[in-house]
């Protein structure tokens, strides 16, 4: 039986640890609109109708659990100032965590965003922590995942 459980979709891949649940997808556009690759992962399950940036699974998160998020923006975006800083998959410390960071405020969590591009491809990273409190050991949690995101060839 095999141990891998990497995940890939359009040129994207990330390999979930145990306990983790992971999702690649990518919205239906609607007329005029063009929707780009998503990449999920979290240690609570990834419950259906929940937005891009976690809305309606953070809510869930207790003080033990964590959600990782990659959106991938369109090829323009990866040329602007916003995502040119950073050229590589970032990694988190637990002071980059704030309680304003999130995109929702909820009593006791904390998130960090941060924007960058890998072969021309630009992406922002959005986590978010059950509990500020214990960031050190949930940031670890949370760059285990990141580590084992790989950017390729877009679709």
């Amino acid at each position: 039986m095999s141990t891998d459980r990497r995940i890939s979709s359009a040129g994207l891949s990330v390999t979930p640890p145990s306990g983790w649940e992971a999702t690649i997808y990518q919205r239906p556009a609607r007329p005029g609109e063009v929707t780009y690759p998503v990449v999920h992962a979290a240690t609570v399950p990834l419950v259906a109708g929940r937005g891009d940036y976690g809305g309606g699974l953070v809510e869930t998160l207790s003080a033990a659990d964590v959600f990782v998020s990659f959106l991938e923006f369109g090829p323009d975006a990866a040329t602007t100032p916003l995502f040119t800083q950073l050229r590589a998959v970032p990694g988190l410390t637990p002071d980059m965590y704030r309680p304003r960071q999130l995109q929702r405020t909820i009593v006791g969590q904390a998130g960090v965003q941060r924007f960058f591009t890998v072969g021309g491809r630009a992406f922002c990273l959005y986590s978010v922590i059950g509990a500020v409190a214990n960031r050190v050991v949930l940031t670890a949690r949370a760059n285990q995942v990141i580590g084992s995101f790989h950017i390729g060839p877009g679709a």
